[in-house]
């Protein structure tokens, strides 16, 4: 399938993501032009020891007849300077002045051309299939810098979801080439403290509009993220290998404190129902 307006490039990072990395590239490949799974493989992002799971198998494994994805293993110390890292190599100086020893130079040029908008997806954001042409093509039709994308998080399986007014997760899925994270998702401290100054002087927040950033109404699409599926062991684990440091002092109980509201089977999307989960991490009672 082609969007037959936008040249999506996905960005995703991805350590210890076997329980997600298949239905993520299920669900993105027809999507994209091209895919960029960057891991650590063996380390986190403060250089501790990590015991690898099959999430590289997995990578190198998919059928790829269409050769969209590049596999980057790099041991990394930042999560915004990964992304930015990726994103700055699709440009044309890697190959302004070179002589191709066999592929066409327009073969070339189309591998390392920046694509219309990197689609900044972390392993365990799901979107849902039903709604990915909507998104791309609210996206084409307003052409903004970037745009944010509301998630929604489970918890200990699909069928409980945190509602919005306990936990709101927004934040950068899609941006132009040539915009790049200060810090994780965040693309510029700036325009939030531009937006709080607005909202001091109790003016309207154009902030948004001055940076060219949008958000995708939840009415078009949202993400689905397994940020706290699972048992206190792979809890516990997502906790100490986060960019977030203070994330490792959390007890993997501590998420049974928040709030959920249950979603019956039949109203999930059709690709997390249609994939095989670990135990207990969804339930089919209709």
């Amino acid at each position: 399938m082609n969007t037959g307006v936008l040249n999506i490039h996905a960005i995703i990072l991805a350590l210890n993501e076997d329980v997600f990395i298949k239905t993520q590239l299920d669900t993105i490949y027809p999507y994209c032009k091209a895919i960029s799974i960057i891991t650590q493989y063996d380390r986190d992002w403060y250089g501790t020891k990590v015991n690898p799971d099959n999430t590289v198998q997995q990578v190198l494994s998919y059928p790829d007849e269409a050769g969209k994805i590049n596999l980057c293993v790099r041991r990394l110390p930042d999560e915004a300077a990964a992304r930015n890292m990726e994103m700055l190599s699709c440009n044309k100086k890697s190959y302004r002045h070179t002589l191709s020893h066999g592929r066409s130079m327009e073969e070339i040029a189309a591998f390392h051309n920046p694509p219309d908008y990197f689609w900044v997806i972390d392993a365990d954001e799901i979107y849902d299939t039903a709604t990915i042409p909507d998104i791309l093509q609210y996206l084409s039709s307003k052409t903004p810098r970037g745009m944010r994308i509301t998630g929604y998080n489970y918890l200990r399986d699909w069928n409980h979801r945190v509602p919005r007014e306990v936990v709101d997760f927004t934040h950068f899925g899609f941006i132009k080439p040539g915009i790049l994270f200060e810090q994780r998702r965040v693309i510029s401290w700036n325009q939030s403290r531009l937006s709080k100054l607005f909202k001091t002087l109790h003016l309207p927040d154009w902030s948004d509009k001055i940076y060219g950033f949008i958000n995708c109404p939840e009415s078009i699409g949202v993400f689905h993220h397994g940020c706290w599926l699972g048992d206190n062991t792979r809890i516990a684990e997502k906790f100490s290998k986060s960019s977030h440091r203070e994330s490792k002092d959390r007890e993997s109980d501590a998420v049974d404190k928040i709030s959920s509201q249950y979603i019956p089977f039949n109203q999930l999307p059709v690709n997390i129902r249609q994939t095989v989960w670990p135990d207990n991490y969804i339930h089919n009672n209709g």
